[in-house]
């Protein structure tokens, strides 16, 4: 990850806003080195990121009106199944491609860009982890597809194909790709509602990142933004682990030895700093910064070295800012420059001192 710039800012994915263009040029004012593609959540369901990952899997229809994705009962399983694996040996991600009407933030950064002298150092795009998708799927008895393992391969071939195609974009651009794959539902792994055992999930990631890669060079992340088992996802191949700094910083620092590994085989952590519920409203950017220099001391106090921590660390919203009001979203953009600026001081003066 030598392309990115420690302690750089970019987002997660969704935000309040509606127009696209504008939103592009925000994005690009406060997070220019790793801007992301905006999530429109407020223009409809089709901005979700659900219907967003349905798009060229197999045997999926959208209802807007409900807000689900579900196999469709009118389509062939077989059929579907062997049109989908047709295309996917035809070697082309163009099948797999996010739609103007579904991703109008997509295309209006990727416009952004294009009109820069010069393109940022990275351009971070987000999908709907496989987990999480195949979690909320349902088929006609309304049980998830998840327990499906025929349809749950389909999917983590399909969304890797996603992941790719938007990797594949933002090199055409002369940038560097960054890709998570959003994980919402590990927040419920382990859990009496998530019977799903650990080995299935790591096949189910792990066969995820290797399709992806398989298409093209990409930095793929993984964000949770919650409580999970850090050390099955810290001892995937992930190269970067975006976890709600804000939130849940204890959680992750219990896992101390495998939080170690990973950053000693070169993975990056996106510490989800600034707070995207109510929280927000009772903060602001001094408090951020003593609650982060926080966070990585009592790291310190577990043997993980500061500099170390921070030569390797993206900045971050806790979440998606799309439960925000837009001047919220703004506020909270603003408290994330600020931090990524102050924490590089901090980080070039620890490096000063240890020269």
């Amino acid at each position: 990850m030598t392309f990115v710039p420690p302690l750089a800012a970019t987002g997660i994915g969704s935000v309040p806003f509606t127009d696209p263009e504008a939103t592009a040029a925000l994005i690009l004012e406060h997070l220019p080195e790793v801007p992301f593609w905006p999530q429109m959540v407020r223009r409809g369901y089709a901005e979700d990121m659900v219907p967003q990952g349905a798009r060229g899997l197999p045997g999926l229809v959208a209802d807007p009106d409900a807000r689900q994705v579900r196999l469709d009962p009118g389509v062939s399983r077989e059929m579907a199944l062997a049109e989908f694996y047709e295309l996917v040996w035809q070697d082309t991600l163009e099948p797999f491609a996010l739609a103007p009407e579904e991703a109008a933030g997509f295309y209006a950064l990727c416009r952004g860009v294009a009109a820069l002298p010069s393109p940022p150092r990275g351009l971070k795009g987000q999908v709907v982890g496989p987990v999480t998708f195949a979690g909320m799927v349902k088929d006609e008895q309304d049980k998830p597809i998840l327990y499906d393992a025929e349809f749950t391969q389909a999917v983590a071939l399909g969304l890797a194909k996603k992941a790719a195609w938007q990797a594949k974009h933002f090199r055409s651009l002369g940038a560097e790709a960054v890709v998570f794959f959003d994980e919402p539902i590990l927040t419920g792994f382990g859990s009496a509602f998530f019977p799903v055992s650990r080995e299935e999930v790591a096949r189910l990631l792990s066969d995820t990142l290797e399709a992806t890669r398989q298409s093209g060079p990409a930095l793929l992340g993984v964000h949770c933004c919650g409580n999970t088992d850090w050390s099955l996802i810290l001892a995937l191949p992930f190269d970067i682990v975006s976890f709600d700094a804000y939130g849940y910083f204890d959680s992750l620092a219990l896992y101390d030895k495998a939080l170690r590994q990973f950053l000693e085989r070169g993975g990056w952590l996106a510490w989800g700093a600034v707070p995207t519920g109510e929280e927000l409203a009772r903060e602001n950017a001094a408090g951020l910064w003593e609650r982060f220099t926080g966070q990585v001391k009592r790291l310190a106090d577990l043997g993980l070295e500061p500099a170390r921590v921070l030569s390797q660390a993206l900045v971050t919203p806790s979440c998606g800012l799309g439960y925000l009001s837009p001047e919220a979203a703004v506020t909270a953009l603003d408290y994330l420059k600020e931090l990524s600026t102050r924490a590089r001081e901090w980080h070039a003066s620890l490096e000063r001192a240890g020269a």
